[in-house]
C-alpha cells in the first residue's frame, strides 16, 4: 500500500510535505505510530534514531514489529516496515543513541521538523536544547498510563520543554524499602535498586542491605555483624545465584528480625529456605485470577520465582562481564533478563513480607508508571 494524499491536501501543502526533511527520535510505541502516519501523510525524507532492540513484549502495541523481528534494531525494522507504505520514500535509520556526539547542532539544522518519541527526561532535555540551538521546531510527545501529551516547541514562539517546572519526583523512604516494605511497589523499588547494586550504576544511597540507621531499629545488635555493600559482597562470590539468594532472602531477613523494635507493631518477615520453597503462589493480585497460562500474566509460584531469579542473575552476569571496564548495565523493562530479575526478586521479597504477589505483566506495568513518577516525569 503506497501513500496517496491526492485530494486530501492542497497542491502547495503536498509539495511542502514531500520536500520536508524530518527527524523522528525513538521508534517505540509512539515512534511506530508517528512513522506510519508520516509516511502515509506524504513525508518522503525521514531519518530515525533509536538505540533499542525489539522485545517480545513490544509486539502487542508496536505494530511495525512482528515475532521474527525480536532482537533486531527498532529503527531499522521500523524503516523496513514503513517503506511498504511508500517504497519511494527516502528513510534512513540509525541504531544509535541521540545523545551521541555524532548528532550535534549541525546535524539538527538539516531538518525542517524534529519529532520526539522518547521515554526519559535526560534525552528529552538533550533534544530540546539542540532544537533550540538549531532553531528547528520540535514536536514533543509522550504517554503515562492511559494519558497522552503533545506540545509544539519553537524558539522565540513557545516555551521550551525545560521552561516549565516538572512535577516533583516520587520517592520512598529508604528505611521502608530496605527494612519494612508494606506494598508490592516497595518490593519493586527494592528489586530495581538491587539490579543497580549488582549490575548497574552503583549508588550507595540505593544499597538494599538492611538499614541499621533506621530510627526504629536503634540499639539493635549494633556492631554484631560487619556489613559490606551488596556489590562488594556479590563480586566476592562471583555473582553466585545460590549465595545471592541465601543472603538476600534468608540471611538479611534473619538480620532484620534481630531488630526487635521494628516488629513490635508489624508482622515480622519470614525468611525463605532455598531447600524448602513453597509451590504456593501466596495471596494473588486480582488481575492474576485468570488461568490464561500465558507466562507474563500467570502468577509464578515462589519456587518458580527462585528459579527465574537464578537464571536471570546468570544471564545478567554474562551481559555485565561482556562490557568494557568501567561500563555497566542500564535497567530496561524490555530486556528479558532484567525484567525477569525484577519480577522474580520483587515477588520473593513480597512473599517474605506476606504481601500479595503480582504477575510479571503487572510488575512490568508498575515499572513503567514508576519510571515516570520516580525517575523521569515527562511533563
Amino acid at each position: 500500500m503506497a501513500a496517496n494524499t491526492d485530494g486530501v491536501f492542497t497542491g502547495d501543502l503536498q509539495k511542502a510535505i514531500k520536500a520536508a526533511k524530518v527527524l523522528v527520535v525513538g521508534a517505540g510505541g509512539i515512534g511506530c505510530e508517528l512513522l506510519k502516519n508520516l509516511v502515509l501523510t506524504g513525508f518522503e525524507d525521514i531519518e530515525i534514531i533509536d538505540l533499542d532492540t525489539i522485545d517480545v513484549s513490544n509486539l502487542n502495541r508496536q505494530f511495525l514489529f512482528q515475532k521474527p523481528h525480536v532482537g533486531k534494531s527498532k529503527a531499522k525494522v521500523a524503516r523496513e516496515s514503513v517503506l511498504r507504505f511508500n517504497p519511494k520514500a527516502n528513510i534512513v535509520a540509525y541504531h544509535d543513541s541521540i545523545i551521541s556526539n555524532d548528532y550535534g547542532v549541525n546535524y539538527f539544522k538539516r531538518f525542517r521538523l524534529v519529532l520526539n518519541a522518547l521515554d526519559n527526561r535526560a534525552a528529552r532535555n538533550h533534544v530540546n536544547r539542540l532544537c533550540l540551538a538549531a532553531e528547528v521546531p520540535l514536536v514533543e510527545s509522550g504517554t503515562a498510563g492511559y494519558s497522552g501529551q503533545v506540545e509544539l516547541i519553537l524558539k522565540g514562539k513557545t516555551k521550551c520543554y525545560e521552561c516549565d517546572p516538572k512535577a516533583p519526583l516520587k520517592t520512598y523512604p529508604g528505611c521502608t524499602i530496605r527494612n519494612t516494605p508494606s506494598e508490592h511497589i516497595h518490593c519493586i523499588v527494592w528489586a530495581k535498586h538491587l539490579f543497580n547494586q549488582l549490575f548497574g550504576e552503583d549508588d550507595p544511597d540505593e544499597d538494599v542491605s538492611p538499614d541499621t540507621a533506621d530510627p526504629e531499629a536503634a540499639d539493635a545488635n549494633k556492631g554484631t555483624i560487619d556489613r559490606i555493600s551488596t556489590r562488594a559482597w556479590a563480586q566476592s562470590t562471583g555473582y553466585d545465584p545460590k549465595k545471592l539468594f541465601l543472603k538476600l532472602f534468608n540471611e538479611d531477613i534473619h538480620y532484620l528480625l534481630k531488630m526487635e523494635n521494628l516488629w513490635k507493631s508489624r508482622r515480622p518477615p519470614k525468611p525463605l529456605e532455598l531447600s524448602n520453597l513453597p509451590d504456593a503462589k501466596g495471596s494473588s493480585s486480582s488481575s492474576d485470577q485468570t488461568n490464561s497460562g500465558m507466562r507474563d500474566q500467570r502468577l509464578w509460584s515462589v519456587a518458580e520465582c527462585a528459579d527465574i531469579f537464578a537464571k536471570s542473575v546468570s544471564g545478567l552476569k554474562a551481559e555485565f562481564q561482556g562490557l568494557a571496564d568501567g561500563e555497566h548495565l542500564t535497567w530496561d523493562k524490555d530486556n528479558k533478563c532484567a525484567m525477569d530479575f525484577v519480577a522474580a526478586a520483587s515477588n520473593l521479597r513480597a512473599y517474605i513480607y506476606a504481601i500479595p504477589l503480582k504477575s510479571r505483566f503487572d510488575i512490568k506495568c508498575k515499572t513503567v508508571s514508576l519510571f515516570f513518577s520516580y525517575n523521569y516525569y515527562m511533563f
